[in-house]
């Protein structure tokens, strides 16, 4: 492998795989029939009501031995985009398998991390939706559906000032639970961008409205 330079994944990632892309290179030229035989096993642990990482990676491991099931299991986890696993092509794999991870992810990643977020933060959300509103009478509402790990819909519809005490609510909160380091720096960027357009936004309606109050005085 080397000394790992690449951005999107980690020298320790790599390393835990590394050994099962290796076999899996040499299985999948001398064993055709393996490709089917990981997506049934896959396949099976995912139609499970009940399914964990460890339940794939064992029955991978039966079938191929624990490196590939773990470098597999790894992939299916971890894996999100194709500059990810290009990544593992530059680094020198076998294209062969490289390629078939990308298969397995494609077609089983999305699946296997739905049930995970089902299984282990049900109460989490992972898609959230908006529609603005405008009745007959009054200002503009702010509808946003947000959907749940356990496919729960939550919806809410307010005006834009009951929104804007929500974030400042849901701020006052996180600042007590202090979890700076989990804080990704893009999405402070594009928070705080978003802010500041608001303010900026408001501000200069507010002043517009105050001058030509004064105006008409």
């Amino acid at each position: 492998m080397g000394n790992w330079k690449h951005e999107r994944l980690s020298q320790e990632f790599v390393r835990y795989i590394d050994q099962g892309v290796v076999e899996l290179s040499t299985r999948l030229r001398v064993e055709p029939a393996l490709r089917s035989q990981i997506e049934s096993v896959i396949q099976e642990q995912l139609s499970r009501s009940q399914m964990e990482a460890h339940d794939i990676e064992q029955g991978l491991s039966i079938l191929t031995g624990p490196h590939i099931a773990e470098a597999i299991v790894a992939s299916l986890r971890l894996l999100e985009t194709h500059e990810e696993i290009e990544e593992l092509q530059e680094a020198g794999y076998d294209e062969q398998a490289v390629q078939y991870l990308r298969y397995l992810v494609a077609r089983f990643g999305p699946v296997f991390k739905a049930f995970r977020r089902r299984v282990h933060y049900p109460l989490g959300w992972h898609k959230c939706s908006f529609a603005v509103t405008k009745p007959e009478f009054g200002g503009p509402y702010l509808n946003m559906k947000v959907l749940r790990n356990d496919d729960t819909p939550l919806v809410l519809e307010d005006d834009t000032e009951s929104m804007v005490r929500l974030i400042n609510l849901m701020l006052g909160a996180l600042e007590q639970v202090k979890d700076y380091d989990s804080l990704a720096p893009e999405t402070l960027t594009e928070f705080a961008e978003r802010t500041q357009k608001l303010i900026d936004s408001a501000t200069e309606r507010t002043m517009g409205n105050a001058n030509a109050k004064g105006k008409e005085h």
